[in-house]
């Protein structure tokens, strides 16, 4: 179930047979019940290596989510490529891949579950901070030639704020998702000195897409990718 996270790691640190063992089973439970819901007694009793061995090989279960959460955001950027490619639009990538996450946490609460918890803790946050920085240098660095790297790690520590807090936010009947999408799209926009004519543009645009149904398909096609694998077993 983890074909893509072992290659990657091959080329920097290998995983033993057993570290594997523990991924497997610690990835397919968080799909299936989410990251709070997921114990390492239940890891230990899916991948049949014991919790010592597991807390020796990945020190807390929080290191477990990070492995998941770097295959994600490497599944974020390429979802990046592919649209700024398609569509040769760079403010219109950015702002799909923050609203189909929206959407996608909206309506799966096992998503939205390891989402939040990999938004809420420490080491993964930082993570998530240092590569969203990288990303959003790449996007708009030619929008904005006065920011420097350093610059744009201080506006995520903002934006990435945001980010959580649009975590923390549930819709319902007057607060729908296209308002949700909407406000916090225009306020990250805003930090990246957007102008008010453009910021409407782009949100109209990604307004006009079913945003839901692009969301699970995304996400199942992250799944999918995670299990390529299993076409070799």
């Amino acid at each position: 179930m983890i074909n893509s996270i072992v290659k990657r790691h091959d080329r920097l640190n290998p995983f033993t047979e057993a570290q594997i063992n523990v991924i497997r089973s610690t990835i397919k439970l968080f799909l299936q019940n989410g990251y709070s819901k997921t114990s390492i007694k239940m890891i230990e009793a899916d991948c049949g290596v014991k919790a010592g061995n597991i807390t020796y090989y990945f020190h807390s279960k929080e290191e477990l989510l990070l492995v998941l959460v770097e295959e994600l955001m490497d599944y974020h950027a390429t979802m990046i490529e592919e649209t700024q490619e398609k569509e040769n639009d760079t403010l219109f990538a950015y702002a799909m891949e923050v609203a189909v996450q929206i959407a996608l946490c909206e309506n799966n609460r096992n998503a939205w579950d390891l989402y939040h918890s990999a938004y809420s803790l420490p080491q993964t946050y930082e993570v998530i901070k240092s590569w969203a920085a990288e990303k959003n240098y790449n996007l708009f660095r030619e929008r904005l030639p006065d920011w420097t790297e350093h610059g744009f790690k201080e506006i995520e520590e903002v934006a990435s704020g945001i980010e959580l807090a649009a975590l923390k936010s549930v819709c319902n009947r007057s607060f729908t998702l296209d308002k949700k999408i909407s406000l916090f799209l225009n306020s990250l926009l805003m930090l990246y000195k957007v102008s008010e004519e453009e910021r409407k543009k782009v949100i109209e645009k990604v307004l006009a897409l079913d945003c839901e149904r692009i969301a699970k398909e995304m996400f199942g096609k992250f799944v999918s990718r995670l299990d390529g694998d299993k076409q070799n077993e």
